[in-house]
């Protein structure tokens, strides 16, 4: 389980989200965070991952604090999909998947039969195949999002932390994918927490909702989200309007 513990996030002194208490979040959970831009959605994630300074609070994994966690342990714990893109253009997509591998290698980064599969199991999943030999700055913003994707996946850790995991494919490619990572929460008992703007897709696929309204975080499940009506709330607005969790638009004809 993560754990935050009175959490506040933001830069410098200025907190841009936090939470008076506990917030928790159990494992094999399909998890979105929504909220307008700039409301604190990356910032919380990147402070879940240690990327982000926390102005309050701790975060717990599995009830240790993550700063007693080594290196190797906790990138066995955590892994991220962020909407900046670190890697080297040069390696292959094979060569991507391969390296996050590296914290169940040997000391000298040997791959096993078993870390092979599995990274063969992420091509086949991910549509990637085909693309497994070709340069990672070839790729289109498409293809890349899903091998970075897949290289969290590959990595095999209890929490995988995305922001806008969607962003650069087209809608029904967005359907498929969220449908796919939802599957594999369940089905191997991992937890996936993600930033996103995709509102109708998390109201239908997600198991449960972090929301950030002016500076508040709030956590619940979809059923309690949607009785709340606070989408209207977070999301005012004379052309949209949400029935049940169903975003409406009216526009003047």
């Amino acid at each position: 389980m993560i754990r935050l513990e009175n959490i506040q996030v933001g830069y410098g002194h200025c907190v841009v989200a936090a939470f008076d208490g506990d917030l928790a979040f159990a494992k094999a959970k399909f998890i979105s965070i929504i909220g307008t831009n700039g409301s604190g959605k990356s910032t919380l994630l990147r402070a879940m991952a240690s990327g982000q300074h926390l102005i309050n609070g701790n975060v717990f994994i599995e009830n240790k604090n993550w700063n007693d966690y080594t290196a190797v342990e906790r990138s066995k714990f955590i892994s991220v999909v962020l909407t900046e893109r670190s890697f080297s253009h040069f390696l292959s997509v094979r060569e991507l998947l391969e390296l996050s591998r590296a914290p169940y290698t040997n000391y000298i980064g040997k791959l096993a039969a078993e870390d092979h599969e599995v990274i063969n199991e992420a091509l086949e999943s991910f549509d990637l195949k085909q693309l497994e030999n070709r340069k990672a700055g070839t790729l289109s913003d498409g293809q890349l999002q899903r091998v970075l994707i897949a290289r969290a996946i590959v990595q095999d850790t209890e929490y995988i932390l995305m922001d806008e995991p969607t962003s650069h494919l087209d809608i029904n490619h967005k359907a498929d994918l969220l449908l796919q990572l939802r599957d594999y929460c369940h089905e191997h008992g991992k937890t996936i927490i993600y930033a996103t703007h995709e509102i109708q897709l998390a109201m239908s696929l997600c198991d449960e909702i972090v929301s950030i309204h002016k500076g508040s975080i709030a956590h619940e499940t979809i059923s309690d989200f949607v009785k709340s009506n606070k989408l209207q709330e977070i999301f005012p607005s004379k052309h949209v309007a949400f029935e049940n969790g169903i975003v409406q638009f009216k526009f003047d004809s």
